[in-house]
């Protein structure tokens, strides 16, 4: 959950020229618990205290002050957590089209609204939607010379929408960059898992299974071991390591060991 965070960052450090409105206080205590209801994935609430921000800060600062687009993503987000994407890809397009516009197409904003887009068109199945706005994500990150954190995360974004497009050699090669990234730099994180599970998908989707095998086995069971501190919208993550477990046993003609871990389910 890149996008989210960076909103309630923000509220706790301020570290920004804009003008701060009246009860600011009030209103970071609020984006807090929004924050933490999506990443609950109590959507609902987090869509009522994200309107109630929205509509304060429209009213203080106007419709397209930096924080109020910031409000206005993290609205969408919970629309999408709901599956109510039109909703939600209007008010991200919306959204999007004023940070161009005001912010400028490479502000971290404006990219971190890509990402969010990228994440709802990829939860809707429509992959190649989902790897466009990774993409150019992934080009202004870079462009910007970005934390490193934030372009491996988002490495891992366009990996996950080539795979789902069955583009297996071609998700290979941000897979390992994301892999190594947290591999040097945060090999307790859950993400280093995913990005694990990630290289498994995509070498075995090239039908090197035994290069695979033990990546998608570290990368499952490294992801559950940490499954308590993955946010809900994130634990889709080991569903998918899980069910690539299961295509590589199958496409590799063990299909005893894909009936095996199919009954496991993922947990």
């Amino acid at each position: 959950m890149r996008v989210f965070l960076v909103a309630a960052w923000r509220e706790r450090g301020r570290a920004t020229s804009y003008a701060d409105p009246p009860g600011v206080d009030t209103l970071a205590c609020m984006n807090d618990l929004a924050l933490a209801s999506h990443n609950q994935g109590r959507y609902a609430q987090a869509e009522r205290l994200g309107n109630q921000i929205l509509e304060v800060r429209r009213r203080m600062l106007g419709p397209e002050h930096p924080e109020t687009l910031i409000s206005m993503h993290n609205l969408a987000d919970a629309y999408a957590g709901q599956r109510r994407y039109t909703e939600a890809e209007a008010l991200f397009s919306r959204t999007l089209e004023i940070q161009r516009r005001v912010l400028g197409p490479e502000h971290p904003d404006t990219l971190y609204t890509l990402s969010s887009i990228a994440c709802m068109y990829q939860r809707q199945g429509k992959y190649a939607l989902a790897e466009s706005y990774a993409s150019q994500d992934l080009a202004g990150l870079r462009r910007r010379g970005s934390e490193a954190s934030d372009v491996a995360y988002t490495e891992a974004d366009v990996a996950l929408a080539d795979l789902s497009q069955g583009k297996f050699a071609e998700g290979e090669p941000l897979a390992r960059e994301a892999l190594d990234f947290y591999r040097k730099e945060r090999s307790d994180d859950w993400q280093r898992f995913r990005a694990e599970s990630l290289l498994g998908a995509s070498v075995s989707g090239q039908s090197k299974f035994a290069d695979a095998e033990p990546l998608l086995l570290e990368s499952y069971q490294g992801m559950l071991a940490r499954k308590e501190r993955m946010a809900i919208p994130d634990r889709d993550n080991l569903d998918r390591a899980h069910d690539w477990l299961v295509q590589l046993y199958q496409s590799w003609g063990k299909p005893d060991k894909a009936a095996e871990w199919r009954k496991k389910g993922p947990r």
